[in-house]
Parts: structure tokens; C-alpha cells; sequence
């Protein structure tokens, strides 16, 4: 059976904008759970909750799938017992980091920036990586997690500096 063309073109709107957010998402999910399936997870429990409550995709609605996406994580997180996070940090693989890296180089750098991105502050490290991968303003990052844009900006500039500190001088970039 054939959905009507107005049930379709919703669909591929949704299907698209899926398609647009989900490598990001799952960026951003892996900041809490470094399984990526437990954090692909946590970006499918946040879309689906998040699609289930708007009628459509639009742009001002970003913030707020991040949200969900943050809440599917953080959940997900507090329904581990300790025991099983402890199981689950011994099985991690050096290798496997959070965005994927084709040369060895890559992968080398890309470990470096994970360690590095570790190291800093939680409030730090999730604003840098809304504002980096996400691509979104420090107005958008506000609204996502509740505070003040001038805090937001601040956090950003803090872990900026902190990551020239912690990487290489082969990690940074140059313009």
C-alpha cells in the first residue's frame, strides 16, 4: 500500500533531516557513551521521542533534538550499575575513536583529540563539541543546555586554550 503524497513527503523530510543530524548526534552522544552502539542508542531514543512530539523538521528545532539526545545519553548512562561501567572501560579499544579516520595519521590524531577532550571539564568539553561538530552558535548551545550564552562563549574559550595546551603541536591547526 502506497502512503498519500502528503504522508511520503513528511516522511522524507523527517528522513532527511535524520540523515543531516545523525552523524553529529552520535558525536555528541559519545561524549557520555563511548560504546558507539550505546550511543547510537541514545540518538535513536532521543530522535524517536523528540519526532514523536513535533509535527516537523525546522531549523529553530535543533537545540532541542540535542536535548533529547542528551537526556536519551544521560539516562542511559544512570541505568548502568557501577560494575558494568568498569566491565565496559576494560573492553574499550585504544583504537576506537569517536569519529572515524580513514590513514593512520588520521587515527593518531584523532586518538589525541579524544584524550584530549577528555582531560577537560564536562561543561567544557560539551560545549566544544555542540559548537565544532554540531555547528552550532553560542545561542543555540544556550538554549540546549539552559544557560547563560556569555557562560557558554566562556567555556569555549576556556577549552580552547586548554586543548593548545594538552594536544601536540601536529594537532593544531594552522591557517
Amino acid at each position: 500500500m502506497e502512503l498519500p503524497a502528503a504522508s511520503s513527503d513528511h516522511g522524507a523530510r523527517w528522513r532527511a533531516w535524520h540523515a543531516d543530524h545523525a552523524a553529529k548526534l552520535l558525536l555528541y552522544a559519545r561524549q557520555w557513551l563511548p560504546c558507539r552502539a550505546d550511543a547510537e542508542d541514545a540518538v535513536q531514543a532521543g530522535f524517536v521521542k523528540f519526532w514523536k512530539h513535533r509535527p516537523g523538521p525546522t531549523a529553530e528545532d535543533v537545540p532541542l533534538l540535542y536535548t533529547a539526545v542528551r537526556c536519551a545519553a544521560l539516562d542511559l548512562v544512570k541505568s548502568r550499575s557501577r560494575s558494568q561501567r568498569r566491565e565496559e572501560a576494560s573492553r574499550l579499544v585504544a583504537e576506537d575513536v569517536w569519529w572515524d579516520a580513514d590513514t593512520l595519521a588520521e587515527k593518531e590524531r584523532a586518538t589525541f583529540m579524544q584524550q584530549a577532550l577528555q582531560q577537560l571539564p564536562a561543561e567544557q568539553r560539551e560545549v566544544v563539541l555542540l559548537r565544532v561538530w554540531a555547528e552550532m552558535s553560542f545561542a543555540q548551545i544556550a538554549d540546549t543546555l539552559g544557560e547563560n550564552q556569555n557562560t557558554v562563549a566562556a567555556r569555549h574559550r576556556y577549552a580552547l586554550a586548554s586543548l593548545k595546551k594538552l594536544l601536540p603541536e601536529e594537532c593544531h591547526e594552522r591557517n
